[in-house]
């Protein structure tokens, strides 16, 4: 099972020739590495975890580019968001938490996940930063489109197996409280973006699902003012420390295929 994330949530899971893209976004940043619309266009399984700008206000400009045979799966609320959009509804599947799909040689079960909860100290940086002069387009862009791209509760944790490998990617850094998810995950994916305190947050939920691996995703600047370059090496000296036979991995966004033999 291959790897490869591009930023932001966006990530793409392959094996035997099967692809599986997850929340593909365009980023905002010129200075940062951008995604191509022509090879998210070229997978044909593409999964939202919810409904956010940030990882679903590409797909129009991805289905367009595609073969017309791409099938978007998400929850109700990002659905209605994309058919508004223009996307044909034909090309999108409606998923529930409890629901379950086969794509060879993947079965991709949704469970019931949480967004973040932003916290006070992180919501006043983010008011109160030069930054937002700098990004004002982008600022103008995304507090335009709040109300459109609405999660309304919806976010979904994706259970993904392969070849009795478990890959668990979590759509925001929050769980259900009233949800088993499953542990020992051989790898989980985790957004690492969403508070001043991410750090101790963090391992919160690592003591919950005690994966064998981790792959931190969504903590670089893609939607700058909004979104930061969140460093990782603090959270890695306390997994060192509290785990140290878990692996953390910051991968590059759109570098080479990060190979998951676990």
């Amino acid at each position: 099972m291959k790897i490869k994330w591009y930023g932001t949530a966006s990530v793409l899971i392959e094996k035997d020739g099967t692809r599986l893209l997850f929340d593909p976004f365009i980023h905002l940043n010129e200075k940062i590495f951008k995604p191509s619309v022509n090879e998210f266009a070229s997978v044909e399984n593409i999964f939202i975890t919810h409904g956010h700008f940030d990882h679903i206000a590409s797909l129009p400009d991805i289905i367009r580019q595609g073969n017309g045979e791409q099938k978007i799966y998400c929850t109700q609320e990002p659905r209605e968001t994309l058919i508004s959009m223009g996307i044909e509804p034909r090309l999108i599947s409606k998923i529930v938490p409890g629901g379950t799909f086969n794509i060879k040689p993947f079965t991709i079960r949704v469970l019931k996940g949480r967004h973040i909860i932003f916290d006070k100290a992180l919501i006043l940086k983010t008011l109160f930063n030069p930054r937002n002069l700098i990004y004002r387009k982008n600022l103008t862009y995304i507090l335009k489109n709040n109300k459109k791209f609405d999660e309304a509760g919806e976010t979904v944790v994706y259970d993904i197996c392969a070849s009795q490998k478990r890959v668990l990617l979590l759509g925001s850094l929050n769980l259900d409280n009233n949800t088993e998810y499953p542990k020992n995950a051989d790898l989980l994916i985790l957004p690492f973006q969403g508070r001043a305190d991410i750090n101790k947050y963090a391992l919160s939920f690592i003591d919950r699902l005690l994966p064998k691996k981790i792959m931190l995703g969504h903590f670089d600047d893609t939607f700058p003012p909004v979104s930061s370059n969140v460093s990782c090496k603090r959270f890695i000296s306390r997994m060192r420390d509290k785990y140290p036979d878990i692996q953390v991995i910051c991968p590059k966004a759109g570098n080479d295929w990060i190979d998951v033999v676990l």
